[in-house]
């Protein structure tokens, strides 16, 4: 994807597109998908910026598959969302959700991301508002876009329970998840391919199944691309399978930001059947890098 290279993403993210990105936990939460959960239209496959490169933009959101690319290094991505899902009888939910990432090698990103306000509210019935769930993740890229073969990713994500259960919110139990993640270029087609694996807590013990997705974006100008994605599988906890279509677009303000809009709709049962998105991203150089570049452990991570 091309929006000029790469493109934007905000403060705090949440679970199932939630994003960084996480498979569904409640009815409520059942179309967002950890985003972890959300990028524009880059080609995030392309040989990796390091430190010395041009600053730019590599979004997350507000796709639900993750592509291979990760944050440049030393850089740290902003990103934030609204999103609305009717739930049916006049009931709305509303959630604010927001994350941040920050590029510690050119191979390594690490990311911190929220749902920082959830809001259900009509249908004559009283209002419920509170926080959601927070995921910290961290995505390593172990093999680079070749001749015949796509780029590599792995990313391991862990929810901190942090939503009330007693309004729905979220599970009050801490989930692990694990993605492998394929990305390549066609021309101006950039596709990506996750394998997820979702290990949920509950009272009962550790439940966990595989969900599938693939992303197709087109870069329609320089600036303006497009975004078509499927994504579902056995949901994890239930008996149910969970399917959803997406489709978005993103615009390239400069290189360091990226605002997005997007529109899904689930073709399983399930609540809610649909939700709106809105959101950017923002790129920044933060000054400061953990891990000195001559070190063993710089070595070991691709710096």
């Amino acid at each position: 994807m091309r929006i000029n290279r790469w493109a934007i993403s905000f403060v705090f993210l949440a679970s199932a597109m939630p994003t960084s990105k996480l498979a569904a936990e409640t009815a409520s939460e059942a179309v967002t998908r950890p985003a972890s959960a959300p990028r524009a239209a880059s080609h995030h496959s392309a040989p990796v910026p390091t430190e010395e490169d041009d600053l730019t933009s590599n979004p997350t959101r507000p796709n639900w598959d993750t592509a291979a690319s990760t944050t440049q290094c030393g850089v740290i991505e902003v990103d934030s969302g609204w999103v609305n899902q009717p739930m049916g009888s006049g009931v709305s939910q509303t959630m604010m959700q927001s994350s941040v990432r920050y590029g510690l090698t050119p191979k390594l990103d690490l990311r911190w991301g929220a749902t920082n306000h959830m809001t259900q509210s009509g249908g004559g019935t009283m209002a419920i508002e509170g926080i959601g769930d927070q995921w910290l993740m961290a995505r390593y890229r172990y093999l680079e876009e070749g001749p015949k073969l796509p780029a590599l990713a792995f990313l391991y994500g862990y929810k901190v329970p942090t939503a009330n259960p007693a309004k729905g919110f979220g599970s009050g139990y801490g989930d692990h998840q694990f993605v492998f993640i394929a990305s390549r270029d066609f021309g101006k087609n950039h596709f990506d391919f996750n394998t997820v694996g979702t290990v949920i807590g509950g009272k009962n013990g550790h439940d966990g199944s595989a969900q599938f997705g693939l992303a197709l974006m087109r870069a329609v100008t320089q600036k303006f691309a497009w975004m078509l994605e499927s994504y579902g599988g056995p949901q994890p906890g239930t008996p149910d399978r969970f399917g959803a279509a997406f489709t978005g677009v993103s615009y390239t303000v400069k290189p360091t930001l990226v605002v997005d809009a997007s529109y899904s709709r689930t073709y399983t049962a399930g609540s809610p059947r649909e939700q709106f998105m809105f959101g950017f991203t923002y790129a920044l150089r933060s000054g400061f890098s953990p891990i000195s570049r001559g070190s063993l452990v710089a070595r070991m991570l691709g710096r």
